[in-house]
């Protein structure tokens, strides 16, 4: 008889060690999830890092835009939805789909335009989502005047 006490404390002990593993892992997904997206410019690319990350070739690029509003988000195509945080791709009235990148809920908006995307980004800092708007500004201008010059 103690031999089925004894499988059970070990079963016992199992169930909490996996269940301690599993609230781990998604601890450690809904941090990596809920950071703010990095857009950094590496030579001709313009590289947006995370969860639903891209990278676009400057050649790509044909607006950049700072906006206070964005259109209505009718729906999510691929991508997690948060409060006010929204990665991947939605569905969205006036624009059939787009990427967003948004970690508030307040404009201003970047909107980055190509061939095949449009991509939103903010951050929670107004003064982060401005000052990224003109590295982005200044990246697709001075990629637009070295293919003039060719």
């Amino acid at each position: 008889m103690s031999k089925n006490f004894s499988d059970r404390d070990k079963l016992s002990k199992v169930k909490t060690i996996l269940s301690v593993l599993v609230v781990l892992g998604l601890a450690v997904a809904l941090f990596w999830v809920t950071r703010e997206s990095k857009i950094s410019i590496q030579g001709t690319t313009l590289e947006i890092g995370g969860m639903y990350g891209i990278s676009i070739d400057a050649e790509e690029v044909e607006d950049v835009l700072l906006t206070d509003e964005i259109p209505n988000i009718r729906g999510k195509t691929n991508a997690l939805s948060l409060l006010s945080l929204k990665k991947g791709t939605f569905r969205m009235d006036e624009i059939e789909k787009a990427r967003l990148y948004l970690h508030s809920g307040n404009g201003p908006y970047i909107q980055i335009m190509t061939s095949e995307d449009v991509i939103i980004v903010n951050y929670r800092n107004a003064e982060m989502t401005e000052s990224v708007y003109e590295d982005i500004k200044a990246f697709s201008l001075k990629t637009g005047d070295s293919e003039e010059s060719q």
